[in-house]
């Protein structure tokens, strides 16, 4: 098994992409903290994980919950290997009408989030075989779409901290790259799709591939990115996983 004996930590871990990656990760031979809000949901997901999986609840953009979760791993574990940055939120809203209240929201769970884990985990993954760190970005992050200006800055500033982390973490033995999905099937897509009219066609329409990514297939190019041996020559790398997303435009 690609992770046996290593330890992770994955936060927004209680559904969604942050589930699929964990459970990813179990399978392969992992043991993992999941991170989110939620305990109830936390408590399922690790039951549905097994004996590998345990959890600690909190506000991922609080630098004292990054710090309980790292010292989870290193106790419960022995150690830590891997940390996986998915928490985000996506609050829609046009510039001259925005809820500054969404904005402080995004940019506490989406950029400070990253950055107060990563900033608890790399001081105990230094020098740990197969060290590797991976943000959650997304296409939104890479492009401008209207109703998204917010949720995209803080998408492009998990990319900008991602390759600035690789460049400053190399020495210490610690990949990092990110993800940037399109359109994936989780509950909080789900819910959007459902509420708002249009939304997931158009969503495919403006995808080469037609079809909306499972998440369990999205943490498979997840955990190539995080395995030493599949991803032992990538770091700083925006790995785009869209369907085709950012290059429909040019087709007619």
């Amino acid at each position: 098994m690609r992770f046996a004996g290593k330890s992770a930590v994955i936060t927004g871990a209680s559904e969604g992409i942050g589930f699929a990656i964990a459970a990813g990760l179990v399978q392969e031979g992992a043991r993992v903290v999941l991170v989110a809000r939620r305990e109830d949901k936390l408590e399922e997901a690790a039951r549905k994980l097994g004996a590998q999986a345990s959890y600690v609840v909190g506000d991922v953009a609080s630098l004292e919950t990054a710090e309980r979760a790292v010292e989870a791993a290193v106790s419960r574990h022995g150690g830590l290997e891997l940390l996986v940055n998915n928490a985000g939120i996506l609050r829609p809203g046009v510039v001259g009408a925005f809820s500054m209240a969404d904005v402080d929201a995004m940019f506490a769970v989406n950029v400070r989030g990253t950055v107060v884990f990563a900033d608890a985990a790399v001081k105990v993954m230094s020098g740990r075989k197969g060290a590797a760190i991976l943000n959650i970005s997304s296409a939104a992050g890479r492009l401008p779409l209207p109703n998204l200006a917010i949720y995209g800055a803080t998408k492009a500033a998990v990319q900008h901290l991602t390759r600035t982390w690789a460049i400053e973490l190399a020495a210490r033995g610690i990949r990092v790259n990110a993800l940037c999905p399109g359109a994936i099937e989780t509950p909080a897509f789900r819910s959007v799709a459902d509420a708002v009219p249009g939304f997931e066609q158009s969503a495919l329409d403006k995808s080469l591939i037609k079809r909306v990514l499972p998440a369990e297939e999205l943490a498979r190019h997840a955990l190539t990115l995080l395995d030493e041996k599949d991803g032992g020559f990538v770091t700083g790398a925006i790995w785009d996983v869209d369907g085709g997303y950012q290059l429909n435009r040019f087709v007619d």
